[in-house]
């Protein structure tokens, strides 16, 4: 915020004003001392102002009573239905989604799991049997005439990852978000 400084003439005019200011009040209180007859006049004309204001004031005080009053007919008799009206909708929405939630989507989501599951057990299995096959049919060329005597791995452990067959946790969680 800036500062604002006065100047020698400024201070100089302020000074005066004061000046000026008691020295009337000072002549004001003298004349009404010294002229009781003027002083009874300004004396009664002050008090029939004060009664105007407190009349006019009296009026403002009555009219924003009126106002209050109708504030709160609005507040009583048009908000408060339409606050209601709200709150029955809200309360709609928040039961039907929570349907939505228990009856609808809780049964997808647990179907997409159980089926992930089913799936990768399936493959499981079946990359077992097929890999159980390979061997044994790579065991019985081994003790053949060809003198193949290489073996073939034997198959991952459950929930480990083949990358080349595609199973495993990794590619059954790419399953359940393509679902």
């Amino acid at each position: 915020m800036k500062t604002m400084q006065l100047t020698q003439k400024q201070k100089t005019l302020i000074g005066m004003g004061i000046a000026i200011a008691i020295a009337l009040l000072i002549f004001i209180l003298w004349y009404m001392i010294t002229h009781p007859v003027f002083t009874a006049a300004v004396t009664d004309i002050w008090i029939i102002l004060l009664a105007l204001v407190v009349l006019v004031m009296n009026v403002f005080l009555i009219i924003m009573l009126w106002q209050i009053i109708r504030l709160i007919d609005f507040l009583l008799f048009e908000l408060k239905p339409v606050l209601e009206s709200l709150q029955e909708t809200s309360s709609t929405v928040r039961g039907t989604a929570t349907f939505v939630s228990d009856e609808v989507s809780s049964p997808i989501i647990d179907a997409s799991a159980k089926t992930a599951r089913v799936k990768g057990s399936l493959r499981f299995v079946v990359d077992s049997l097929t890999k159980g096959a390979q061997q044994s049919t790579r065991g019985r060329q081994g003790t053949g005439t060809q003198g193949d005597t290489a073996q073939a791995a034997p198959p991952p452990p459950w929930g480990a990852a083949d990358p080349a067959a595609g199973s495993g946790p990794a590619a059954d969680a790419s399953d359940q978000q393509t679902a």
